[in-house]
């Protein structure tokens, strides 16, 4: 499909944040007044406001949980968190049954994560389901890591071998480089199966979301992004060593007398006569900082942007994300800020910004009038795999 020659439908978020803001302090106030038993509904009212003023081609998204389904999903998320902290003191083997039996159940939680999430959003009165199996959710979350992760180890172990036998530095820096290779090369499979595993389980109605994920592409963006990663942090490196050495005066033979010196009697003088010192160390801790947003920001920006581009509804409709990694570095840097001085009270302009931001990143490409579809898809029980998988922060889906 040439999606130059289809009309683009762009996504808006209209929600303003002192409009969420009254929503936002109502929900808290609540929870606290009703011990919790209120967040159930905070949740609904939440996802209800971002979803109603999220609009595709003139129509918003609908929120369709109810807040019973919330509040049983999360009381049975509670026992089983208090069972998960409380049980294994009285026995170990009891902690470690509780381990397999978490890490054996995660497919399961995420799947159903997943469906109820699908089916309790709406739009054009048709809901969206999710039909990835119980089968291939453990063969993409547990069984082929585990066999990949397994192959990995066996294969470092021979390059080890080897080194030990020959010379060591030649096969050492060659037994580094691979087993980086490797490493990346794995979490790029890994996640180019998750993607394709969930993106192709998405249903609008009856009509099937696609996506063709390549491991390569994926591969390739997180060689790029390590590169990215890996220079600038030797550029900081040599900027901070150059700054330390320039500022103090000194080679590296007296930096061991230079740190012996500093001692709390004479702090004062040792913070005026080596300011280079803390400077440099003051720099190269936020250049760090700002260095390890800036390859996360990359890396979700890209991942989304080729994810997206790869996926398809029914063969007729094109998403497309346009996420720049400055930009949404820009926006995670300034929301965290905002929240910091605000001691939390500007989340809800956080919450709005960061919707805003994403819908406006994100576009169809097609004539979505002509698609027709019809609503298959039933209600969901109980929200327990939603409830529990945010208690245990299980957080597998594509961005």
């Amino acid at each position: 499909m040439e999606s130059q020659q289809q009309p683009r439908y762009q996504f808006t978020f209209l929600g303003r944040a002192g409009e969420y803001f009254g929503i936002w302090i109502v929900n808290i106030l609540l929870t606290v007044i009703t011990l919790g038993i209120y967040s159930a509904w905070a949740k609904v009212r939440n996802k209800q406001y971002f979803y109603g003023n999220t609009e595709l081609a003139g129509e918003s998204f609908e929120y369709l949980a109810k807040p019973i389904q919330i509040l049983i999903g999360r009381i049975i998320a509670v026992i089983l968190v208090l069972g998960w902290l409380t049980l294994p003191s009285f026995h170990p083997t009891i902690g470690g049954l509780m381990v397999l039996l978490f890490v054996l159940a995660t497919p399961v939680l995420v799947v159903r994560n997943l469906r109820f999430d699908a089916r309790m959003t709406r739009y054009r009165n048709v809901r969206f389901d999710f039909v990835g199996s119980y089968g291939r959710a453990y063969m993409v979350l547990l069984v082929l890591p585990l066999l990949y992760f397994v192959g990995f180890a066996i294969a470092a172990g021979g390059l080890t071998f080897l080194a030990q036998m020959s010379s060591p530095w030649i096969l050492g820096i060659i037994s580094i480089v691979a087993c980086g290779l490797g490493l990346t090369f794995i979490y790029a499979l890994i996640t180019s199966q998750m993607s394709q595993f969930i993106l192709n389980g998405y249903r609008w109605g009856q009509q099937q979301f696609g996506a063709e994920i390549g491991t390569g592409r994926i591969f390739k963006i997180y060689l790029k992004t390590a590169a990215i990663g890996l220079s600038g942090l030797l550029v900081i490196v040599a900027i901070g060593v150059a700054i330390f050495v320039g500022s103090i005066g000194i080679d590296f033979s007296q930096l061991g007398g230079l740190i012996q010196q500093l001692n709390p009697e004479n702090l004062e003088s040792d913070l005026g006569a080596h300011y280079g010192l803390f400077g440099a160390i003051l720099a190269i801790y936020i250049s760090m900082f700002l260095l390890g947003w800036f390859v996360s920001a990359y890396l979700k920006a890209c991942l989304r942007n080729y994810q997206f581009g790869e996926t398809v509804l029914a063969d007729k409709l094109q998403l497309n994300s346009t996420v720049k990694p400055w930009a949404f570095l820009a926006l995670l840097l300034s929301n965290l800020l905002l929240t910091v001085f605000s001691l939390g009270l500007a989340l809800p302009l956080v919450k709005v910004r960061y919707a805003r931001f994403m819908a406006n990143a994100t576009a169809i490409d097609g004539d979505i009038d002509q698609l027709i579809t019809h609503n298959q898809v039933d209600d969901g029980n109980v929200a327990i795999a939603d409830e529990v998988a945010d208690a245990f922060s299980i957080e597998i889906g594509v961005i």
